[in-house]
Order: C-alpha cells, then sequence, then structure tokens
C-alpha cells in the first residue's frame, strides 16, 4: 500500500509538474507585441453592418468565412479542415413542427383513450429526422429522468424499454459542482439517457410553468453528417421516436389517477428517494415535421507541432463565428452586429495564431485555430466539428474555447469554467500566476455557463476543454463588477446594441489573449497530455 500511495503522489506531482513549461524570451517577446489595434481591426470588421449579423446561411456569415481564411492565409496558418481545405462542410437542417399534425392520448387498462390538448397539455418537441415522429409505449415515471453513476438513478427498479417516459425539470440535491448540475439537468441529456434505456418517447414536465402560448412556432436545429441520417447539437438529437414537454397540469391529472401523492413524490426525489413507477396507461404520439436545410461551414487553421512524436496530437483552440442575424429593431437599428459575442473571440484566437506563427512559439503538439458556425442554434457547429473531427478524434487532447470575453473592464481574475474536471486546472493555474490573475468560482452558476458554450460539445465528446471567463475582481474600490456586467448584459446580450460603439476594454483584451495563449502553449509542450481527474464523471464518459 505504501508503494502504491508513493507511485500515486509521484504521478500527481508529475501532472503538477508538466503544465508548467519554460516561457522563452522570444515567446514573451511575441506575447508582449500583441496588438490591440489589430484586435479591434478583426471585431470592427466581423461587427460591420455589411455582414448582417453573420447569420449562418446568408450571405453576411459567408463574408465571415472567407475573412477568416483570409486571415489565416495572411498569419500563415495551414488548412486544417476537409482535405486541402480551411473549411469543413456540413449541413444544418432547420425543422418546424405542423401543429395541426400534433396528436397525444392516453389509453387506461380497459381501453378508454383520453386525448390529450396541443398547447394546454403537451408541445412537441420539433424532430430533425423523421417527417413524421411518432410512438406508443406504457407510460412510467422516471424522477427527474437523470442516471448519475455512483451517486443516483431514476431508472434503478424500473424498466422503460419500449416504453415512453415522463420525468420533471431539473436534479435532485447533492450533486457536488455547478457544471455537473447543468450537464444532468440539460433536455438534451435527458433525452440521450432515456433513449440509451431503450425508451421510445420521452415527456418532459417544467412544474414552474405552464404553456403560454397555444400555436407557438416549434422550430430546432441541427447538423447534419454527409449521409444525413445523423444529427448532431445540444438539444434533442432524433435518437426517440419522439420528444414532448408536458404540462404541470397534465402531470397532475396523471397522479390524480396513480395512487400517489405528486408533491410527496417530488420532495423524495428531490431529496434523492428513488420514486420511479408505472402508470396504468398507454401514451402514444404522432406529430409532422418540415425540414429545410442548407449548407455552412467551420473554417479551421492548422498549426503544425514541431515535436516528431508529439505533433500527431492536438490542442483545439475554438470560438463561435455567428451571431444571430436580423432581428427586432431596437432604438432604429434591426442588425445584431455580435461584436462582443462573438467577433471579440474571434478576433482573440486570430492573435493567437498570430503568436504561435509569427512569434516563433513552436508547440510541440499541434494546435487547430477552429471557427465554428451554429452555436447561436444550439452548439450546433462544435457538435459536428467534435464528434467528426478534421484530425482522429482519439489524437485532439484537449480543447480551449473562447466566447464573449466580456472585455469590458480591467480583467484581473477569471473563471475557468469547466478546468475543475481536469489537470487542465493546473494549465490555467500556470497562465493566471505568470500575468498575476487570480482564478475565481463561477460567480453565476445559476446561468448554466457551462452547456451553453461550445467547450460542451468537446466534453460529452470525452475530450477534457475549458471556457474563460471574466471574474469580479476590480480595482476601483467599492465597485461592483459583478452587478456592472450584469447591467451590461441586460443591454448587450443579444442585442442590437452589441456592436463598435459600445464598452471595449482592448488592455483586457491583449491580456485575455495571452491567457488563453499560455494555457494552450503549455498544454501543446508539456510531455503529458491532459488527464481527467481521478473519479470525474465527465471522465467517466457520460453523456
Amino acid at each position: 500500500m505504501k508503494k502504491l500511495s508513493f507511485l500515486l503522489l509521484a504521478l500527481l506531482s508529475f501532472q503538477a509538474l508538466a503544465q508548467k513549461v519554460p516561457v522563452s524570451g522570444s515567446v514573451k517577446k511575441a506575447m508582449d507585441q500583441i496588438d490591440t489595434v489589430t484586435i479591434r481591426n478583426h471585431i470592427a470588421y466581423l461587427a460591420d453592418d455589411k455582414l448582417k449579423g453573420r447569420l449562418p446561411g446568408t450571405e453576411g456569415y459567408q463574408i465571415a468565412v472567407d475573412y477568416v481564411i483570409d486571415q489565416y492565409k495572411k498569419i500563415g496558418v495551414q488548412p486544417g479542415g476537409d482535405p486541402g481545405q480551411y473549411t469543413q462542410k456540413l449541413f444544418l437542417r432547420k425543422t418546424i413542427v405542423d401543429n395541426g399534425s400534433a396528436k397525444a392520448a392516453l389509453k387506461d387498462p380497459i381501453g378508454n383513450v383520453d386525448s390529450l390538448v396541443f398547447g394546454k397539455d403537451f408541445m412537441p418537441v420539433p424532430h430533425p429526422l423523421s417527417a413524421k415522429a411518432s410512438g406508443e409505449g406504457k407510460l412510467v415515471f422516471v424522477g427527474y429522468g437523470v442516471d448519475i453513476p455512483g451517486l443516483y438513478s431514476d431508472y434503478e427498479g424500473v424498466d422503460v424499454k419500449g416504453k415512453v417516459v415522463v420525468f420533471v425539470s431539473g436534479v435532485p440535491d447533492g450533486i457536488p459542482a455547478s457544471t455537473l448540475v447543468s450537464h444532468f439537468s440539460s433536455p438534451g441529456n435527458k433525452m440521450n439517457t432515456a433513449f440509451g434505456k431503450g425508451a421510445v418517447g420521452t415527456i418532459l414536465v417544467t412544474m414552474g410553468a405552464n404553456f403560454s402560448n397555444s400555436n407557438p412556432v416549434l422550430q430546432s436545429n441541427v447538423a447534419l453528417n454527409p449521409q444525413k441520417n445523423t444529427a448532431y447539437g445540444r438539444g434533442f438529437v432524433g435518437n426517440l421516436g419522439f420528444a414532448l414537454n408536458g404540462s404541470k397540469s397534465f402531470l397532475t391529472g396523471l397522479f390524480l389517477n396513480s395512487g400517489k401523492n405528486l408533491n410527496q413524490v417530488l420532495a423524495d426525489i428531490k431529496a434523492r428517494k428513488n420514486s420511479s413507477f408505472e402508470f396504468p396507461f398507454t401514451f402514444s404520439a404522432s406529430y409532422s415535421n418540415t425540414h429545410s436545410e442548407f449548407e455552412s461551414h467551420n473554417v479551421i487553421g492548422l498549426i503544425p507541432g514541431s515535436d516528431p512524436k508529439l505533433k500527431n496530437e492536438y490542442v483545439v483552440h475554438s470560438a463561435h463565428l455567428d451571431h444571430v442575424g436580423i432581428g427586432r429593431p431596437e432604438n432604429g437599428d434591426s442588425i445584431y452586429n455580435g461584436a462582443h459575442d462573438n467577433a471579440s473571440g474571434v478576433a482573440s484566437l486570430l492573435e493567437i495564431a498570430r503568436v504561435y506563427v509569427n512569434g516563433k512559439a513552436k508547440p510541440k503538439r499541434s494546435v487547430l485555430i477552429v471557427m465554428v458556425t451554429a452555436e447561436e442554434m444550439g452548439l450546433v457547429g462544435s457538435a459536428y466539428f467534435a464528434a467528426n473531427p478534421s484530425v482522429p478524434k482519439s489524437s485532439i487532447v484537449a480543447n480551449v474555447n473562447t466566447d464573449m470575453p466580456t472585455l469590458i473592464a480591467p480583467l484581473l481574475s477569471v473563471v475557468p469554467l469547466g478546468a475543475e474536471h481536469s489537470n487542465l486546472m493546473g494549465n490555467v493555474k500556470f497562465a493566471a500566476d505568470y500575468l498575476g490573475l487570480e482564478v475565481e468560482k463561477d460567480p453565476e452558476p445559476e446561468q448554466n455557463r457551462f452547456v451553453r458554450s461550445d467547450q460542451y460539445s468537446f466534453v460529452v465528446s470525452g475530450i477534457p476543454a475549458l471556457h474563460i471567463k471574466y471574474g469580479n475582481k476590480s480595482n476601483i474600490p467599492g465597485f461592483d463588477l459583478d452587478k456592472f456586467v450584469k447591467e451590461w448584459r441586460a443591454k448587450y446580450y443579444h442585442r442590437a446594441a452589441d456592436g463598435m460603439d459600445g464598452i471595449f476594454n482592448f488592455t483586457a483584451a491583449k491580456t485575455y489573449v495571452q491567457l488563453n495563449f499560455l494555457i494552450s502553449y503549455s498544454i501543446a509542450n508539456s510531455p503529458a497530455k491532459p488527464l481527467w481527474n481521478p473519479g470525474d464523471l465527465f471522465g467517466a464518459g457520460i453523456n
């Protein structure tokens, strides 16, 4: 046992040391020469009105693609997409439900049928692969619909194969990390779990609200593989026969005829007391979907590694190139330029690429600079790339994602979302210490930011990943940076106001680029590849 403990200690010590790499004079000089004027110019071009908000499928998004390719060429970044190309082609599919076709019904053991009401009892989730979604099976209540290895499972004691499961939003108490709460509360994750257990359909009930619009436009977006038989995205990807949202009144009605007390069951599952059971009903549902699709592209540059062996492994920098396009006019402006979200992130990666190539910061591992499409449509471009990368998937060792750096105040502390699950935290601390920055915990776990940016696509594909967000430290006595950021977000986030005439702190932008560069540089030059923490649930392959 002593020998084993010694070996474990040695291994952990090696991993900690492996994240600290020498920063040579030439690398330091390259970092010092990061150009805030260049960063501003990139943002200004990508956030210009002529790009009309960079919505995928529009001329404005193609202009952004062409701009990034041109910058890759000027910098000296090699093509890293489809063979010989800077782009990776994918198809984006929009799905809209035909509301009038939607039907759902309950049948009791003696054959009585109760038809449910669209817009009152249920709403369909668009099915991205089937023109007509349908299914039928025994109805089973499975609590929150979560299955957490070694901690708790709502599926214990029930067989849902060939059945329809109904679950409520949220997660039980006692899940240890905010990132895990975000993951396990995700509807897409719950649907995938149900499918893995053999269910034919799902019904998600949000207890806090009933439907406010009885005839909404029900729409979703996914990426498709070339054969168009597999979908990728954060939400429902079509692996079930159907998926519905159910109302609180629908669930209340089910429990009235179940012999169980709904409030007691909800209290029990919150306390992690398994309360799953089969209702005495058969549930059926069907609805039609209209599909339309168009071609889009991720834009990928390659910086080859210098080590004969390690160059066959890759560190991925990612940022989303798209924004939301043209929307509701605000103060006479209908173009949602996305200067902060995420032209600033794209600009950061272009400058990181320039440091690597022109600053002669030779990484031992290769580096991919990946600008993904359709993040605003549900992490669609990154989900496609993470599942179908342009290099062997097993060769990707880490992802450093950049989304809306929020460059509006001096950058004195940072929040590395996701880094706590692997020894990437060591790389973050190395880079932060070098720059004199503090590392903080997520100040807003309720925002579920971990599952709302592209690093999540890599994590659920088994690749250690992180996303650097701003912290709350300020150098102005009495200044509440957290309050300031929330007020700023309310005015600028996904609003027409997010243009170049908004608030920018380009000194913070330089620090942000230096930090993200140093994180990837330390990963690329460490002898050992990043590892998930022992026993970490993401490292165990949850998805």
